[in-house]
């Protein structure tokens, strides 16, 4: 059923190739992200700042869009507060500005299968973007501060070349506006919205119309091999 589904939105959105809102862009998102010096996640997230250890879902090795998962629970570790980039933040909020339309790729991560035969379009915007990050002793004071277990398992995931450790990151306000089919009833509208409510967890907020606002969440990211 998730074949067929997203067989819709690859319809979808080929055939709206033509269709494209005033102002936005076909370029891809992870790619321009890619350009700035950093890899994209799969699915922008409040989880994976500065400081965190982590290591790939699928254990191996890393292949943005980045699908992560922690090595050691955050609420354990002692994480210095983001160093805020100015001048890198303004650069990649320039770079970054404008809208863009989202893939059929980028749709399944957001889990809007369901009811992509309503869907004629999906756009985000990134606001508030900025830059953060740790200096090498702060993350080097991070790896001392570990406990036993966590330490161990570090090691043991580093030896196999799968552990790594956020150095800087993108962080921004993402805002995901949806347009629907003609016809499309009241109720499936609020479906596709609480969908993309959904992928963010608590940190989505949503108005009367249809946009959904990821707040603070980390877009790219910078890892450094421990």
């Amino acid at each position: 059923m998730r074949n067929m589904f997203a067989a819709c939105i690859c319809a979808m959105l080929l055939a709206s190739c033509g269709s494209v809102p005033s102002g936005s862009k076909q370029a891809n998102l992870n790619n321009l992200v890619a350009s700035l010096g950093y890899d994209a996640l799969a699915l922008p997230s409040t989880a994976y700042g500065p400081g965190s250890l982590v290591t790939s879902v699928k254990g191996s090795g890393l292949q943005p869009p980045l699908r992560l998962t922690y090595l050691c629970r955050p609420d354990f570790t002692d994480t210095p507060p983001p160093i805020i980039d100015s001048a890198a933040s303004s650069e990649v909020s320039s770079a970054l500005k404008g809208s863009f339309q989202l893939d059929a790729s980028a749709l399944q991560q957001l889990g809007l299968g369901a009811h992509a035969n309503y869907i004629r379009s999906v756009s985000l915007r990134l606001n508030n973007v900025t830059v953060e990050q740790l200096a090498y002793d702060d993350l080097e004071g991070i790896r001392s501060g570990l406990g036993p277990k966590c330490r161990e398992l570090v090691e043991n995931f580093s030896r196999k070349s799968l552990a790594y450790q956020t150095k800087q990151a993108i962080r921004a306000d993402v805002v995901y506006t949806v347009q629907l089919q003609r016809g499309a009833s009241a109720e499936v509208k609020g479906l596709v919205i609480q969908s993309l409510k959904a992928a963010f967890g608590g940190s989505a907020q949503s108005d009367q119309g249809s946009t959904v606002t990821g707040k603070g969440l980390f877009y790219g990211l910078v890892l450094t091999k421990l």
